[in-house]
């Protein structure tokens, strides 16, 4: 009989509900349906579990208050997706109520649990009845209703996982998605799941042994498999770690809210983990920055996971050097390979858990310049291998081969997956100028166009496309080797401010140089006039930190051309690490008469 929990005894459960939803995340990958149907509620509740399991390793000196305090952080910190931000809020509302308990009753254990389903409630904008939130709430009543005469954890916790295998049984008939894919809600069956090896380690202590098991805390988690529909509300599973003094939840979770669905703001006090399902995932980041400092940010591209009930044949790949609005990413589909950033020992996934803001934050604040790689064979092997699944072909368009070793690594990836199958093109193009390329492709293979016609129609356009740059400072340029510092003395002396392009040879080439930064800036809308010839344009600007330069190089385009929708982007942050701030780019993309 086991009548007061201790720290260690807790840990151990909490390591054995964790290994037991590891072992079963491809079945809840399998039957995830709600709330989009995006086979990584397994995955994601598993990740956020081994986070916790991972810090629960040597639990031999902590009190039941510290156990629960450390597996929330650890949920809060690692947690993936809508159910992992969830189960983090649930073990962080359990710390709230045990507080610095050395160990807790039946009774207090039960009044923590409920807590605890209080707070994962409270963390959602718009709880939904039939999924993870009803079996914890009927979980935590179970308890409360049996702590009067059961005092012993074991009979305890069995009698809890009846009633919660009873909730789980009805989620189907309280969310018409489930009844009509037959299967009950992914997050609920995972939350039973913790349950079952918890209860199991009460009977055998080995339950808690991930080594006996063959698994480990640290091991990735794998690649889920896609389902065959397709959420086209929201493209992106975004999520920010905050920190900061007496951060407010409610205002937070009001002010992000427009911007998506299935919100979840978990956490307290200092620490918070917004998660959002938005198409404007920086935009969402921007406003987190307002209320404290984003520690940490993950975007997880969730049509790479439903591309398979697009209509189209074909996928189309880039890299993250391939800027385009978010719309328009959206519209054509595109599943980019992101490049890496590293600061000192710090590195980071360029567009995903690094955003434009934290990167000129952090390059102000380094000592050392940052430094980029482009990705490796095995993520495009990877990403090739999952597109192949449900398409039947890829073209994959690369930044200029004579500036990168992506598309050299994308071309290796093609020849181990299957090369017949895949066409990988270099652009000899970058930033806006690869973004146009990736719109055209998008765009005929939406209308029909063959493996080999959306190939052959990328290297058209790239001759039909031409980017121009102008530079503030050539200090950037200095702290990364590329320009000596006598020579950017002479220029700042000087007054020079050089305009680069891309030649036809895909290498950074210099176009002429201008007295003055405003003066470089009105050049690139008399470059673009040159390369139109007389012909229809289409226009996109980026900038690195410099949006009031980008507005003014669209106002002077709008005037000439009579174009009054051009784009302007943030430049992608493994670019902008060589521009430095202050750059703006300009595509300009000649149209058939």
């Amino acid at each position: 009989m086991v009548q007061l929990l201790t720290g260690p005894r807790l840990a151990r459960a909490l390591r054995a509900g964790a290994l037991a939803v590891v072992r079963e995340q491809e079945t809840l990958n399998r039957i995830n349906v709600f709330p989009v149907p995006d086979a990584d509620t397994g995955t994601n509740l598993a990740s956020t579990l081994r986070a916790a399991a991972a810090a629960l390793m040597t639990p031999t000196e902590l009190t039941v208050g510290q156990t629960v305090r450390t597996a929330a952080d650890a949920a809060l910190d690692g947690a993936r997706g809508n159910s992992g931000a969830i189960f983090a809020q649930f073990l962080h509302g359990m710390a709230e109520s045990i507080g610095n308990r050395a160990s807790v009753t039946t009774r207090e254990f039960a009044a923590a649990v409920r807590r605890g389903s209080e707070a994962a409630q409270q963390a959602l904008a718009q709880p939904v009845e039939g999924t993870i939130i009803s079996v914890l709430r009927a979980w935590a009543a179970a308890l409360e209703e049996q702590t009067a005469r059961i005092h012993d954890f074991r009979e305890l916790l069995g009698k809890g996982l009846e009633r919660a295998r009873e909730a789980l049984a009805n989620t189907p008939k309280q969310l018409a998605v489930l009844a009509r894919h037959g299967v009950v809600d992914a997050g609920a069956q995972g939350f039973v799941y913790f349950l079952e090896g918890i209860s199991t380690f009460f009977r055998d202590r080995r339950a808690a042994s991930w080594r006996r098991a063959g698994l480990s805390e640290v091991q990735p988690t794998p690649f889920a498999a896609a389902h065959a529909e397709f959420d086209s509300t929201y493209r992106f599973c975004s999520e920010g770690l905050l920190t900061g003094e007496r951060l407010d939840r409610k205002a937070i979770a009001k002010a992000v809210m427009p911007l998506g669905g299935s919100l979840v703001v978990a956490g307290g006090g200092s620490r918070l983990r917004v998660h959002l399902h938005t198409n404007e995932p920086q935009r969402l980041f921007a406003l987190l920055a307002e209320f404290g400092k984003l520690e940490r940010t993950k975007i997880d591209d969730m049509v790479l996971q439903q591309l398979a009930a697009r209509n189209a044949t074909i996928a189309l790949v880039s890299d993250s050097s391939c800027d385009l609005t978010e719309a328009s990413a959206h519209a054509i589909g595109v599943v980019k390979v992101p490049l890496t950033l590293t600061f000192g020992e710090e590195t980071f996934t360029d567009g995903v858990d690094i955003t434009p803001p934290q990167f000129y934050q952090r390059l102000s604040a380094s000592a050392v310049p940052p430094k980029t790689s482009q990705p490796a064979v095995g993520d495009f092997r990877t990403t090739f291998r999952r597109l192949l699944e449900s398409h039947e072909g890829i073209v994959s368009l690369h930044l200029s081969a004579g500036l990168s070793g992506t598309y050299q690594a994308a071309l290796a990836a093609a020849q181990q997956v299957n090369a017949a199958r895949i066409r990988v093109v270099d652009t000899r193009q970058i930033s806006v100028t690869l973004g146009f390329v990736a719109e055209a492709v998008g765009e005929a293979i939406a209308a029909g166009a063959s493996l080999d016609e959306a190939a052959a129609l990328a290297e058209r356009v790239s001759r039909q496309i031409k980017l121009f740059a102008a530079f503030p400072s050539l200090e950037t340029a200095v702290r990364g080797g590329r320009v000596s510092p006598a020579q950017a003395r002479v220029a700042g002396l000087l007054r020079i401010n050089p305009v680069l392009t891309v030649g036809e040879d895909g290498k950074v080439a210099r176009d002429g140089i201008h007295l003055g930064f405003v003066a470089s800036l009105r050049g690139l809308v008399r470059r673009a006039v040159r390369f139109a010839e007389g012909r229809p344009v289409r226009l996109m600007i980026a900038h690195a930190s410099a949006i009031g330069a980008a507005e003014y190089v669209a106002e002077r385009l709008t005037a000439r051309f009579g174009v009054t929708d051009i784009p302007i982007v943030n430049l992608t942050s493994v670019l902008a690490a060589h521009t430095g701030p202050g750059a703006v780019g300009l595509a300009v993309r000649r149209m058939e008469a």
